[in-house]
């Protein structure tokens, strides 16, 4: 099979972050006189967004995204996976609070999830992954055909 096909980073996620990144910073500084300290957690938060957005550029050029082959599914932009024979079962998730928190969540068996962290190098096991709809260019397409891929694997 392959790999079936990368699906990179939102240029629009990037692109929202830097504009409200640079945003707060010139707010920030138009603030600095009247609440200081306000305008140093907005420098903060500016900070922040504009070098998520430049992390989540980087990435995007480096060819980095989401994608699974013949041997499982990448969950993060490190290039972790999850192989095929750990996952138990993958499932849509939509949040009833906000409209735009949509993922792709995957189960790994519970035999597994000792076997995920050491891989990933983490601290404390993860029962779901969670691959965000908000950061994928194309995430319903993503998601769809990964669904028929999960289901070809399974029978």
């Amino acid at each position: 099979m392959g790999q079936v096909r990368l699906y990179r980073i939102s240029l629009l996620l990037i692109l929202v972050f830097m504009v409200a990144g640079i945003l707060l910073f010139i707010l920030s500084i138009m603030a600095l006189r009247a609440a200081p300290i306000m305008s140093i957690l907005m420098v903060i938060f500016s900070t922040f967004t504009i070098g998520s957005s430049i992390y989540l550029w980087r990435k995007r050029n480096e060819g980095k995204g989401f994608y699974w082959d013949d041997e499982g599914i990448v969950i993060d932009l490190k290039g972790n996976k999850v192989y095929w024979d750990e996952i138990e079962d993958i499932q849509f998730f939509k949040s009833s609070t906000t409209s735009f928190s949509k993922a792709t969540v995957i189960y790994p068996h519970y035999t597994n999830h000792k076997k995920i962290r050491m891989r990933r190098k983490k601290f404390l096991p993860t029962s779901a992954h969670s691959i965000n709809w908000i950061l994928i260019e194309k995430p319903k397409e993503f998601h769809n055909n990964l669904m028929k891929v999960w289901e070809e694997k399974n029978n």
